[in-house]
């Protein structure tokens, strides 16, 4: 019986020192860190774990954000960045987050993937769904430039000076 007791115990530690029974917050916190040291890959792994065993938490659309904001800010993998934002409208339909996932889609196809007919239709959703968000007046400054170089933008003009 004390075998038994002793091999349980063992494994309790061992689970523990492995890390599979950190907190939501305590995951989330050491993806932060891994990203501000520069381990972007390591963060997003830790964040998938958080997916993975908190996705019901009611924070995880916030470490779904975060995934998506590594892919495209980070690592510059913008296609997968949008894949990322997608997953939280997806999972996450009534999460405050989703305004400015659709809203970074819009901008990922338009600044970075020239995908012009894709990010008007990600801009229409968000006027469609958000007209009183307080990203709507970007939304709709985007919608009216879009696909023009900055030198062609009146307002933008000065910012290539």
């Amino acid at each position: 019986m004390k075998i038994k007791q002793s091999i349980i115990i063992t494994i309790l530690i061992l689970l523990t020192g492995c890390g599979m029974f950190k907190s939501f917050e305590d995951l989330y916190s050491e993806a932060e860190e891994k990203r501000n040291i520069g381990n972007s890959k390591d963060a997003i792994v830790v964040l998938n774990k958080i997916m993975n065993n908190y996705s019901d938490h009611e924070k995880a659309s916030k470490a779904q954000y975060l995934i998506a904001e590594i892919y495209y800010r980070d690592l510059r993998d913008f296609s997968k960045a949008i894949d990322e934002y997608e997953n939280l409208r997806k999972k996450h339909p009534e999460s405050p987050q989703v305004p400015f996932a659709i809203f970074m889609q819009g901008f990922i196809y338009a600044n970075m993937l020239s995908n012009f007919e894709k990010a008007r239709i990600h801009y229409e959703i968000f006027l469609n769904k958000y007209s009183n968000h307080e990203l709507a007046q970007s939304v709709t400054f985007e919608l009216k430039y879009l696909g023009q170089e900055i030198q062609d933008i009146p307002e933008l003009k000065h910012l290539i000076k």
